[in-house]
């Protein structure tokens, strides 16, 4: 199995810890930093793929404060995002489990807040989030304190939050979801102490089934699964261990900060890249050390493979980018 990388012909746009957002050809960039706990704006720069142009848009109505560590996901040609962390204490932005959507059509901003008779997910940041054709998933992530293995269920139509099973293992941040198949699928994480590896974990909601009552029901009684393959733990702060790549492995070494997309080709997820040894103090004012590796995972044999990549302008390893599924690949930028 191969791909092959090539170049979004426009002018860089460094950040990380922000998200990315593909709608027609056109990438969405929303917020990061270039300096550790320095949210860069909350302006959205877009990013047309075919020729590289670069518009900025401030929009309009509800406009979202800058953030880092936050996520989004498309929904029905709209942008969704959640969480993050800003402001002068650069702490979890306290938003009561709302949502902000931006329509592109008219650059709009709309705040989404759901009842608060019922409950949602914890302000956080550095969580994860996917997205099916009618629910938006929230996980895990890092609130004021600690870490968080919570999975979350927001559905459009209602403007609800339903809270779904803790998935096993340690409570993580930097972690990785996807919705693929029926199934939501996590990788990865780092978990305080050492990224987290090993096994590829499962939840199926059944969201698929036209019965309200099934869904709701399915929802609620889930449990999640887990396809192992190696080594839980990864490096940690040791530094005298180093990171390498082990030709006998099974499967992707521990990471955190990574992608995974379903494969364009269909058949399988992707997972690419991500921190593979935390810096020495374990925070953003210092790099760790990075993977540039591509895995495809099959479903339907429970066996990872390793991508050869191809192109002249292949990426340099990375961790805490954004990426996002396109129509024909997969988009990544900076990090």
């Amino acid at each position: 199995m191969s791909l092959k990388w090539s170049r979004i012909p426009a002018e860089e746009l460094p950040r990380s810890s922000h998200s990315v957002s593909v709608i027609d050809d056109k990438a969405y960039i929303f917020g990061g930093e270039v300096q550790p706990r320095k949210p860069v704006d909350n302006a959205l720069h877009v990013i047309d793929l075919a020729t590289g142009e670069h518009t900025v848009v401030q929009g309009k109505g509800d406009v979202p404060e800058p953030r880092v560590g936050h996520t989004a996901v498309v929904l029905g040609g709209r942008i969704y995002v959640f969480g993050g962390r800003g402001g002068t204490a650069m702490t979890p932005l306290e938003e009561f489990s709302c949502l902000h959507r931006f329509h592109p059509s008219d650059s709009t901003w709309t705040r989404l807040q759901p009842s608060p008779e019922a409950p949602g997910p914890v302000a956080r940041s550095y969580h994860c989030s996917a997205a099916s054709t009618s629910h938006i998933f929230v996980h895990a992530g890092c609130p004021s304190s600690g870490r968080l293995n919570d999975t979350w269920a927001y559905d459009i139509s209602s403007n609800a939050w339903t809270q779904l099973s803790d998935a096993p293992g340690d409570p993580r941040g930097g972690a990785s979801i996807v919705w693929f198949e029926r199934k939501l699928w996590r990788f990865g994480g780092f978990n305080g102490k050492t990224e987290v590896g090993g096994g590829i974990d499962y939840l199926d909601l059944g969201l698929a089934r036209d019965n309200e009552h099934s869904q709701k029901s399915q929802s609620h009684q889930s449990q999640w699964g887990t396809v192992s393959f190696g080594e839980v733990s990864g490096l940690g702060r040791d530094t005298s261990k180093t990171l390498k790549h082990n030709e006998d492995t099974l499967g992707p070494g521990a990471r955190s900060v990574c992608g995974i997309h379903p494969d364009p080709r269909g058949g399988a997820l992707l997972t690419l890249f991500g921190e593979g040894k935390p810096s020495p103090t374990g925070g953003h004012d210092a790099a760790g050390n990075f993977w540039g590796d591509v895995w495809a995972f099959d479903p339907a044999t429970s066996r990872w493979k390793e991508v050869e990549q191809g192109g002249d302008d292949r990426p340099v390893e990375r961790g805490w980018f954004a990426s996002a599924q396109a129509a024909e690949g997969v988009v990544l930028w900076e990090g």
